[in-house]
């Protein structure tokens, strides 16, 4: 009989050396800025290629912007440097293997705009948009999974204690916090770039 080919082998192609380069710097945290949205002003998602790209660096990029419905665009939210932890690990059996991402912001103070902010956020199913460093944005929140958001303020004892809201972000996720290279469109017609953070140049007047 002729031999049957194994046909379940996408991800196996994609396999490339990783080298390190003597005098290359990976700065660890993250940017004092993250950018959200409600999970259901989302009309369309960007493609997250995953089995279909065409190498090992493009896997877990998306590809393509978010599309928002009407007159939505993506917020933001100053946190305080130094003080935020976002990261990733596996999940599930073998199989069904895929990742937990978890993001846990300070956001500076505990007043009305804060308080009001997380009693929002406390029932909402909402994407985040964390940027590396380097402005490169990565996301928790997925088109397939809830995220889980837990909210927290701390008022501080004592005049030398912190004062500050938390956001601890669960999102699962087939990849470990996807890279968004897209465009962020945020309120008065300002676009910011998901592949570096820079502003998105514009050619003609009244676009972003």
């Amino acid at each position: 009989m002729p031999e049957v080919k194994n046909k379940c082998d996408a991800f196996a192609s994609l396999y490339a050396s990783l080298p390190y380069c003597n005098g290359q710097v990976s700065l660890p945290g993250c940017r004092a800025r993250v950018y959200f949205i409600p999970k259901r002003d989302i009309v369309k998602w960007p493609k997250l290629k995953m089995a279909d790209a065409t190498d090992m660096k493009s896997i877990a990029v998306y590809d393509g912007n978010f599309t928002l419905a009407a007159d939505k665009n993506w917020k933001y939210i100053d946190l305080i440097d130094g003080e935020n932890e976002p990261k990733s690990e596996q999940v599930g059996a073998f199989g069904s293997f895929h990742f937990s991402n978890t993001a846990t912001l300070v956001i500076p103070g505990t007043e009305e705009e804060q308080a009001g902010l997380i009693t929002l956020l406390n029932n909402e199913d909402t994407v985040f948009l964390v940027q590396q460093r380097n402005g490169k944005a990565r996301v928790f929140g997925s088109e397939a999974f809830l995220a889980q958001l837990k909210p927290s303020q701390n008022w501080g004892k004592g005049t030398s204690d912190s004062n500050n809201t938390t956001l601890e972000i669960t999102a699962e996720d087939m990849a470990p916090a996807p890279f968004y290279p897209g465009e962020i469109v945020c309120d008065g017609g300002v676009t910011y770039m998901g592949s570096d953070g820079s502003l998105k140049e514009t050619t003609d007047e009244g676009n972003a």
